[in-house]
Formats: structure tokens, C-alpha cells, sequence
């Protein structure tokens, strides 16, 4: 077969662009490793990565399936039925003639 070759280009404007050049020029020193073979495994790795990702996904779920297939699932009583609490209160003469001061500077705002 005869070799493959891509040209990729980065952008220089591009933050990302410039992080990933930046990176692909020190492969060589700091792990010893070309450009061309960093490229090749890490395509390779999020192709496999898929397909691990993928597979792992059918089996939970399998087991998801199987543990609700066996699952008894209820209810508690209809919140409608039996309310949880119950609110009563006293409005005081004192807490009315607030609220009708309020109420009264509310509007003169009105005139």
C-alpha cells in the first residue's frame, strides 16, 4: 500500500491551535517521540476509546434492564388525599393596619 499522507493546518489566532503546536514541537524532548507517531496513536486511542465507550454503555444497560425487569416499584399516598401539613394562621389587627399602610403609600405613587 502506498503511504497516506494529510496536511493539517493550525490557525495561529486560535488559542487551541497554538496550545496543540506548541505541544506537537516538544514531543521530541520531552517524550522522545516523533510528531508523525503522536498523531497516529492518538487517533488510534479515541477510535478504540469509542468503541470501549460504546460497549460499556450496552452493558450497564443490560444490567440496568435486567435489575428493573425484576423491580417492584410503589407509590406513597396521593399528596392529594393527605396533605403533609397543614397551614393555618391569625392575621392580627396589628399586621391589617400594616398592610393597609402599605397599601396606601403604594398608591400615591399613583396620586
Amino acid at each position: 500500500m502506498k503511504e497516506y499522507r494529510i496536511n493539517i493546518r493550525f490557525n495561529p489566532e486560535n488559542e487551541k491551535d497554538r496550545m496543540i503546536v506548541a505541544y506537537l514541537n516538544g514531543l521530541r524532548e520531552t517524550q522522545n517521540v516523533s510528531r508523525n507517531s503522536f498523531i497516529i496513536q492518538a487517533i488510534y486511542e479515541k477510535i478504540v476509546e469509542g468503541d470501549r465507550n460504546a460497549a460499556l454503555i450496552e452493558q450497564i444497560r443490560a444490567v440496568l434492564q435486567e435489575e428493573l425487569a425484576s423491580a417492584s416499584i410503589t407509590t406513597g399516598p396521593d399528596a392529594r388525599d393527605e396533605p403533609e401539613t397543614d397551614f393555618s394562621f391569625e392575621v392580627t389587627e396589628e399586621d391589617l393596619e400594616k398592610s393597609k399602610g402599605l397599601l396606601r403609600s403604594g398608591l400615591e405613587v399613583f396620586g
